[in-house]
């Protein structure tokens, strides 16, 4: 059973009647006892005050606001028969937070890192895409070993988009998508050419226009 954290879960109970039923918690070096249950009478334990509900018709139990510390096996026991013993394994995970990516690289200095980081719940899967394509999916890009940063090899204009980091684990996904823009020094040397001609053309516009009329004036 899997569970995400501040939720609440039910345990299934017997499907045959019954007078007594005992319900405990286990996991490696540690066993807590959580309800007693017999012929009408209940008796919780302090630490499951007020996060445990019995339903007496079935004998399943409500556990509400599972924290991961509530990972474990979970035994119900009926009658003090051992055939109709039953055991539930519970997983509980915190939902992921909206995963952070970082930059660090440029044009100049490659190679170009994407880190995806997250900073609530752990994160059991990490994917890249770039618009609607997966990546890697050329030999220019490559992964960590855990999927968490993205490494460009040589950036190029080209490279310049979208770029989205999706995490999961069993209870949530996340993503977080950033926009990346390079442009190369010959870009921007044609740029700056282009805004300098611009300027140089003002220039001449805007004295051709004072000449012009200080001549009006003068008449």
């Amino acid at each position: 059973m899997v569970v995400a954290t501040g939720s609440s879960i039910l345990f299934p109970g017997t499907d045959k009647g019954f007078s007594n039923v005992q319900w405990e918690f286990s996991k490696p070096l540690k066993v807590l006892p959580i309800l007693d249950y017999s012929e009408g009478h209940r008796h919780i334990y302090d630490q499951y005050l007020n996060r445990v509900e019995l339903n007496e018709t079935d004998g399943s139990l409500l556990l509400k606001d599972v924290r991961e510390w509530d990972t474990g096996k979970y035994r119900m026991t009926v009658d003090l028969d051992p055939s109709r013993t039953r055991v539930n394994t519970l997983t509980a995970y915190d939902p992921l937070s909206q995963p952070t990516v970082f930059c660090n690289g440029s044009l100049e200095k490659p190679p170009l890192m994407l880190v995806c980081a997250v900073e609530r719940g752990r994160a059991y899967t990490v994917h890249w895409s770039r618009g609607e394509f997966m990546l890697p999916h050329n030999e220019r890009y490559r992964l960590s070993e855990d999927n968490r940063t993205l490494i460009i090899q040589s950036v190029q204009e080209s490279d310049s988009g979208n770029y989205t980091c999706t995490v999961e684990n069993p209870v949530s996904q996340s993503k977080n998508t950033c926009w990346l823009f390079f442009e190369s020094q010959q870009s921007r040397t044609r740029f700056g050419l282009i805004l300098a001609g611009i300027l140089c053309l003002t220039v001449v516009v805007l004295i051709t226009v004072l000449v012009r009329l200080q001549k009006f004036l003068e008449k």
